[in-house]
């Protein structure tokens, strides 16, 4: 192979890529010869350009001085400090997501430095099975574990009638509602669904009842910005270790970042016209076997599968980790983690109930965070409305906003009828329930 000069080398630079040049060539490995990226204040330097799997990802083999190293075995030369160093090798791996100031291939998520043309040839034969060897099986939860926790749920359910519920309304913040506004209150605190909130306030792995937790239930006072806490009537949980018990008070809270909204559903805690199949979904064009079998396709390991049947976009990121793979090169000690966590969240989703749950403007809302990093780039699942549908993103940010789960996540209540577990005759409603089969399954 004969490189031409290219004003950006010099003739050590060019034998010595030749040789590499030789051995990819023999092992069938592809590349591009071009100028390489370079830190600041370096001379111009010749590369050889192989293109990886990801996105936008190339190792890029430059010529470099190199020094011995007791920790690493080589060093880059650090002029003019290391005065007699060794013409070597450095090979980088670069991909676009990490871009930086200047060239768009500046910052490398990984460098290696080599003696031999050989040593080169292996580093980036590696480099090109890195997706495969970073990937990993998608795998369901767990049945048995899942089947044993929806048991517990289903028994404290029934347990719940007689757990107390007070009311507890803070006079400064009533004081601070307009007359209509506290007068709505008052009304809609005389007219709670008791049995309906004592069954569905959320609950912890063994059943009892989600500690600290806040259920919002009506705005009684919106925010004078969207971003700050508008004044909601709310039911919370008992503190740690303290006597099982629900409070319904008045807080300051915001309706974007709280996880646990019942605005949508009063069926939940108040009144309303719909019954179980409305709420869990079941509308013209959206009937029981489709819900059946992405349910099946979800809990089978099968989220792609699933997310299609109901019309859900998946972005690529999003869809490499549901397919098992690394979302990038620099982030690949994290597939395990997300992989599993991304698929056990979906296993608990409703995606055909998602194209109520955006709308056309809205920022990209999290359903829930994968867990790992950093706080200031939390990765996680978005959704957001893209060409008219919904779309599920993949991540990493600090974003607050979040997207209730009521709006993305399957109602227990269609997992515990659909395994026996309860009737629906036993699900209190806030309206009357038009049982439409009369075996009780879903």
């Amino acid at each position: 192979m004969i490189f031409a000069m290219s004003g950006v080398s010099g003739e050590i630079d060019v034998v010595f890529l030749g040789a590499v040049a030789e051995l990819l060539d023999a092992a069938g490995v592809r590349y591009e010869q071009r100028g390489a990226p370079v830190r600041r204040r370096e001379r111009p330097k010749l590369g050889l350009w192989v293109t990886l799997p990801g996105e936008g990802a190339y190792a890029i083999v430059t010529v470099t001085g190199i020094v011995p190293d007791e920790e690493t075995g080589w060093r880059r030369a650090r002029f003019p400090h290391d005065s007699d160093p060794t013409a070597g090798f450095e090979v980088a791996f670069h991909e676009r997501p990490f871009r930086t100031r200047g060239h768009p291939f500046a910052a490398a998520a990984e460098r290696r430095l080599g003696v031999q043309p050989e040593d080169v040839v292996a580093i980036v034969r590696e480099w090109l099975s890195w997706q495969d060897n970073w990937s990993i099986p998608v795998v369901p939860p767990d049945e048995a574990t899942r089947v044993r926790r929806l048991a517990r749920l289903a028994k404290a359910r029934r347990e719940a009638q007689d757990l107390r519920v007070d009311v507890d309304l803070d006079p400064l913040l009533l004081a601070w509602l307009e007359r209509d506004q506290g007068n709505t209150a008052r009304k809609l605190i005389d007219e709670l669904f008791l049995p309906g909130i004592r069954w569905r306030f959320p609950r912890d792995l063994t059943g009892r009842l989600a500690s600290r937790a806040t259920v919002l239930l009506h705005e009684c006072s919106p925010p004078t910005h969207p971003l700050r806490k508008g004044i909601w009537l709310a039911v919370e949980g008992p503190a740690p270790r303290a006597a099982a018990g629900l409070t319904v008070r008045l807080v300051q809270a915001s309706s974007l970042r709280a996880q646990h909204r019942w605005d949508s559903m009063p069926e939940y805690w108040h009144a309303g016209d719909r019954d179980l199949d409305a709420l869990w979904g079941v509308r013209p064009g959206t009937g029981r076997a489709l819900i059946a079998g992405a349910t099946d396709a979800l809990l089978a390991g099968r989220p792609l599968e699933a997310l299609t049947m109901c019309g859900i976009g998946v972005d690529p990121r999003a869809g490499r980790l549901l397919a098992g793979r690394p979302d990038n090169f620099q982030l690949r000690e994290w597939t395990d983690r997300w992989v599993t966590n991304a698929v056990d969240l979906l296993s608990r989703s409703a995606p055909w109930r998602w194209h109520d749950a955006v709308a056309p403007g809205r920022r990209p809302r999290r359903l829930e965070s994968l867990g790992g990093y950093n706080t200031s780039r939390r990765p996680g699942l978005f959704l957001l409305h893209r060409k008219g549908s919904p779309y599920l993103s993949f991540d990493q940010s600090a974003s607050c906003l979040v997207t209730p789960r009521t709006d993305w996540e399957r109602d227990p209540d269609y997992d515990l009828v659909r395994l026996g577990l309860l009737e629906r005759a036993h699900i209190p409603l806030g309206s009357p329930d038009a049982l439409s089969s009369s075996d009780g399954t879903p």
